[in-house]
This record gives structure tokens, C-alpha cells and sequence, in this order.
């Protein structure tokens, strides 16, 4: 009799914890359970706006078409940018270097290649040594930032950054 007596304590015991946890929970007469709020726009990594513009760049590669050496080198080159954008953004927010790539991936990259992609095919034929080189040259620069970052060479990135920005940035903007 006296372990009936206890067990129905226990799950009265029970019954009111759980019960003054759902009332806490609830506050002042809301849900017991708030609906899952969506993280605000400002908490999404910045650096996924610019994988995003390489997303676009690459259909709109793959939809018109492009000689395959040049869709192979484009390719090449949005996957070496993907790669090493979030890891830049992740260990070096806000620097030099980090900037400048962002600035690659969604201004001189797109520069280069959006007008290539509108252009005819013999116009895209007589234009394409002039693109597979600047792409090669940006393959270069990014091996060499893989590096960088890889060595942890941070005393380097702001002298690669000023660099990398007057070669591709500055010259492709005016």
C-alpha cells in the first residue's frame, strides 16, 4: 500500500515539473512551442551571395553553348574560386586578400565572361585566346592564394591583394 502511495506521488511529482516547464515555456498565454524563425538575411555568411553569382555564371556558361575549352577553363576556374572563398572568408574576414577575391568571384570574373557570352559564335572565336588568357592568369593567382593561405602566410596577403587588385580589378573597371 505504501509503494502505491509513493508511486502515485512520483507521478504527480512528475505531472507538475513537466507542467510548470510547459507553462514557462508559454510565457504570458503564447505557443508552447515558438515556430522556428528563420535566421535573418545579415546572418547568412556574406561570402554566399558570391558563390551564388558563380552559380549563375556557370548555367549561363553551360546554357549558351561555349567552345568546351572554354567552358573546361571556366569551370576550372569557379571551382577553384568556390573552394577557396569560404575557407578566405572564414579565417580572414574583412582583410585585403579576402576582399579582393570576393571582388574575383563577383565582379571581374562575371566582367569577363558576360560578354563573351553574348557575343556570336565568330565573334566568341575571334575573342577566345584573349579570355582562356586572363583566365589562365586568374588560375595562376588563385593556385598562388591557395598557398598563401594554406602556408598561413598572412604577412603576404595584403602585398598579393594590391597586387591581384591592380591586375584584374582596377584595369577591368574603367
Amino acid at each position: 500500500m505504501t509503494e502505491l502511495i509513493v508511486l502515485i506521488v512520483l507521478i504527480l511529482l512528475v505531472v507538475a515539473v513537466v507542467g510548470a516547464i510547459v507553462f514557462m515555456r508559454r510565457g504570458k498565454g503564447g505557443p508552447a512551442t515558438k515556430a522556428p524563425v528563420e535566421a535573418p538575411q545579415s546572418a547568412r555568411p556574406e561570402w554566399l551571395a558570391h558563390l551564388e553569382r558563380l552559380v549563375v555564371l556557370n548555367i549561363a556558361i553551360r546554357e549558351n553553348s561555349l567552345p568546351s575549352d572554354v567552358t573546361a577553363k571556366l569551370e576550372e576556374t569557379i571551382d577553384d574560386l568556390r573552394a577557396i572563398l569560404p575557407e578566405l572568408n572564414d579565417a580572414h574576414p574583412g582583410g585585403e586578400l579576402t576582399w579582393t577575391i570576393n571582388r574575383m568571384a563577383s565582379d571581374y570574373l562575371p566582367r569577363i565572361v558576360d560578354p563573351f557570352v553574348k557575343l556570336g559564335p565568330s565573334a566568341r572565336e575571334e575573342h577566345r585566346s584573349e579570355l582562356l588568357g586572363s583566365l589562365q592568369g586568374l588560375e595562376s593567382e588563385l593556385a598562388s592564394i591557395r598557398e598563401l593561405v594554406r602556408d598561413q602566410k598572412t604577412g603576404e596577403f595584403k602585398t598579393k591583394a594590391a597586387f591581384l587588385r591592380a591586375r584584374f580589378l582596377e584595369g577591368s573597371l574603367g
